[in-house]
């Protein structure tokens, strides 16, 4: 790629980015305000016990309104916080009272090293069903493989939390409460792994028969090279480029989309986090969580699609041939 081709794809990606980011900033603060309940009635609510007449409860209300911004018209309050957004005052939660942004950085290692395991064990799995599968395709590792695959991913992952940690709580006496430790890491991560392994284990297959079937690896098989070395030198590297999209997609999901599988097991990260805003009808870390998920989506996104040209140049070889 030439180097005024990097930089147009630079501000390309950029432009994209920033366009994704503000139509999701659009659409979760309509949905989290257009959505059944009002947060002035879960404060209300958690502060009962004290009988009122109905103009003091109404004369609260409305100060409690005034005092979140809630009374104000809806696109003058999306554009002040989308204004302290951009300046990095993610407001302050409804329900703790603490400002979002310490909240959320606070959890965020928790959430990134419980993505971070599943996904490792995930790319484990992926990779050794893929290497087991692909070597005879259409022989019996790749149809047990195949049925594996479909058998897990037709499992939801809340049942498969749910599963796991009864077994592990019977076998090994796991604890589902207490901080973030490497005791209750590994079952969670476990969950995750398997949960992503289905789709890059199938991907990663795919690529791999189709590589092993080009050209140079027949060469390199007609040389006299074992297929382990032809794998390992010729196929894998770029049987592997088109799977790390996916793959950087899946790390991204699981860090930022495993709510689930947090409040399952208690995990004290940002999807625990975003699930005891959602019950409470928490504006400020609803809106937060989807910004701050959506930017690392498209981050992680974006640095995978550069690492699969860096691994794997010819794509981009092709791409500027057809244009």
């Amino acid at each position: 790629m030439t180097p005024w081709g990097v930089v147009r794809s630079l501000a390309s990606s950029l432009l994209g980015g920033l366009a994704t980011l503000f139509v999701a900033s659009v659409v979760v603060f309509v949905l989290v305000r257009t959505a059944p309940g009002d947060p002035v009635d879960v404060q209300l609510n958690e502060a009962g016990g004290i009988a009122l007449s109905q103009a003091d409860e109404e004369r609260i209300r409305a100060e409690l309104r005034a005092e979140l911004g809630l009374d104000r018209p809806m696109v003058e309050q999306y554009l002040n916080w989308l204004g302290r957004m951009v300046r990095g005052d993610w407001g302050t939660s409804y329900r703790t009272g603490q400002p979002v942004a310490a909240e959320m950085l606070d959890r965020m290692p928790a959430s990134l090293l419980l993505g971070a395991c599943g996904f490792a064990v995930g790319v484990l799995l992926a990779g050794a069903l893929a290497l087991a599968a692909s070597r005879r395709p259409g022989g019996v590792a790749d149809q047990a493989v195949r049925l594996l695959t479909l058998t897990t991913v037709a499992v939801p992952s809340f049942l498969l939390g749910t599963i796991g940690l009864q077994l592990a709580t019977a076998a090994v006496g796991y604890r589902i409460a207490g901080p973030a430790s490497v005791e209750r890491l590994w079952l969670p991560a476990l969950v995750l792994g398997v949960s992503i392994m289905p789709t890059l284990s199938r991907v990663l297959r795919a690529s791999l028969v189709a590589e092993g079937g080009r050209l140079y690896a027949v060469a390199a098989l007609a040389r006299g090279a074992s297929p382990e070395r032809t794998l390992l030198r010729h196929v894998l590297r770029p049987a592997v480029a088109p799977v790390m999209v996916l793959g950087g997609l899946a790390f991204a999901s699981l860090v930022t989309g495993s709510i689930i599988t947090e409040a399952v097991f208690t995990w004290p990260g940002i999807g625990n986090y975003a699930v005891e805003a959602i019950s409470a009808q928490d504006y400020p870390v609803i809106q937060a969580y989807v910004v701050v998920t959506t930017l690392l989506v498209v981050v992680v996104n974006r640095g995978m699609d550069i690492a699969s040209r860096l691994v794997d140049p010819r794509g981009d070889a092709r791409v500027e041939a057809v244009a």
